[in-house]
């Protein structure tokens, strides 16, 4: 006889599902329109159905690893975290550093450190894909779409 119990990554997906559920329902009282004409309520529904989608494909995996009977890894035997960790660290410091220091500065020192600290490059790599990465981020967001990047006190 098989336990009918649900295991704690069939518990997690049902939860995301009725999360995904939620935003569904929260965002059918705007208009939705269409995927050439899109209203305010498209993309939270587009989101909460992805979301919907994969909460029943991981529901359905962990389902079938519930019947192989497969054994879980632990957490973090194998994984990288402290790269995760040290990128979440960065993203906080760039998000704290964007008004007083700028958008460029900001961005060539983030994308700087990830190249160095993260996944280690040569210095001549991380010098010319950070400027690079910059100045095409500035070229896209500043003169294309017309987005107000904060300045720094260069006044970048």
């Amino acid at each position: 006889m098989r336990d009918s119990k649900l295991n704690r990554n069939q518990a997690i997906s049902g939860l995301f599902f009725i999360l995904g559920l939620l935003i569904c329902l929260a965002s059918l009282p705007y208009k939705l329109g269409s995927l050439a004409a899109p209203e305010s309520g498209l993309m939270p529904f587009l989101s909460g159905a992805a979301m919907c989608l994969l909460a029943v494909i991981g529901f359905v995996r962990a389902s079938l690893r519930s019947q192989r009977r497969e054994r879980r890894s632990p957490l973090f035997k194998g994984h990288a975290w402290q790269r995760s960790l040290l990128t979440l660290v960065a993203l906080l410091a760039f998000q704290s550093l964007l008004n007083p220091l700028g958008f460029a500065l900001t961005t060539v020192l983030f994308i700087g450190f990830l190249l160095r600290a993260i996944v280690p490059q040569r210095w001549s790599v991380v010098v010319a894909v950070s400027l690079l990465t910059t100045l095409l981020s500035y070229m896209i967001f500043e003169v294309w779409l017309k987005a107000q990047l904060p300045k720094g006190p260069w006044g970048i």
